[in-house]
């Protein structure tokens, strides 16, 4: 099978048929889909949060992160410290973003579900997010057997079925809240009891999918301080003209273009630093500075915000190169 990819092109019409679907009331509807094999308090909740989604998605700021963008935020995530989310970090109260890329943890690769999108909507004291996973490749993922979990195929009549219920090129795997002003829990609860009744092979399966959306939300929160960065270029990038007419059939009040993010390449050299091999001297050669993330002060906020310094060249140009297979961390604080 053809492996789905989605373009920037493809973004602003997949953001209408999922608002659309949402507000469905139909058996088929993402309301009646979300709230399905739940008990009545968690299914009229669920209920609740399709249409609050399709609001958000509605007024959502459309992103889409280049493969290189996407590569970099997973790389970067891995090494962000501890850090405290604000409102001021995101880059709009609502939005949606695809990676190019399938976001994955490396614990928990090959055998959980890996994201390619996330939508998110602050509010009060926190921003709630939704992660999305590629439909074909989440068909396949729920179709296949878990013998340890005591479960088999699904039969190809159950695959249908599910092929009516989700339509969209997305499907929603997990939800979650992060609180403004606290760090990220994304850590395991460190019992590590069971809840009754699940089984070795539940709970393994359990802790992939938590490592997994761990993971996902890691790389979203660190594709948000990216955007903000002068690192980061954008354009913007509009729907093919017959998905223009059709999203204006569905609601002619959205948007029918999305943001392509993708980074800058370029090289900083000492003359752009102003900084020397001594006193008053310069650089008489260049190496290789490795990314890493700098606190640097906003005194607009009055706080500090983690940045990227991504890997880049220093010295002038035409200098003998040091060390090419050695890099060097520089960490300024």
């Amino acid at each position: 099978m053809t492996k789905q990819v989605i373009t920037a092109r493809d973004l602003p019409g997949i953001r209408a048929e999922l608002a659309t679907w949402l507000g469905d009331p139909g058996p088929d509807g993402g309301p009646a889909v979300w709230s399905a094999h739940h008990d009545p308090v968690t299914a009229a909740n669920e209920r609740r949060a399709a249409a609050d989604w399709r609001v958000s998605l509605r007024a959502a700021q459309l992103d889409y992160a280049s493969a290189d963008m996407t590569r970099l935020a997973v790389s970067a995530g891995l090494a962000l410290p501890t850090y405290r989310l604000h409102a001021e970090d995101l880059p709009s109260p609502h939005g949606l973003v695809v990676w190019e890329e399938p976001v994955v943890s490396p614990e928990a690769a090959g055998d959980a579900m890996s994201s390619i999108a996330a939508s998110w909507a602050v509010h009060g004291r926190g921003v709630h997010i939704r992660l999305w996973a590629a439909r074909e490749e989440w068909f396949q993922w729920m179709a296949r057997p878990e013998p340890r979990a005591g479960m088999g195929a699904m039969s190809r009549e159950a695959i249908r079925a599910m092929r009516t219920r989700y339509p969209q090129p997305l499907v929603c795997t997990t939800s979650s809240h992060l609180p403004f002003g606290k760090s990220p829990g994304w850590l395991l609860s460190p019992d590590g009891e069971a809840p009754d009744g699940m089984s070795i092979g539940e709970l393994e399966s359990r802790a992939r999918a938590v490592q997994q959306s761990e993971m996902a939300e890691r790389v979203l929160v660190t594709t948000w301080l990216l955007m903000g960065q002068t690192l980061v270029r954008e354009e913007e990038v509009h729907a093919p003209k017959a998905a223009a007419k059709h999203i204006r059939r569905l609601d002619p009040n959205l948007l029918t273009s999305a943001r392509y993010v993708t980074l800058r390449h370029r090289s900083i050299h000492a003359e752009q630093t102003g900084k020397g091999d001594g006193a008053g001297g310069t650089y008489r050669h260049r190496w290789v500075v490795s990314g890493h993330w700098r606190d640097h002060w906003y005194p607009s906020q009055q706080r500090h915000r983690k940045i990227w310094i991504n890997d880049h060249f220093k010295g002038p140009d035409g200098a003998p190169l040091l060390d090419p297979d050695k890099l060097v961390n520089v960490l300024r604080r």
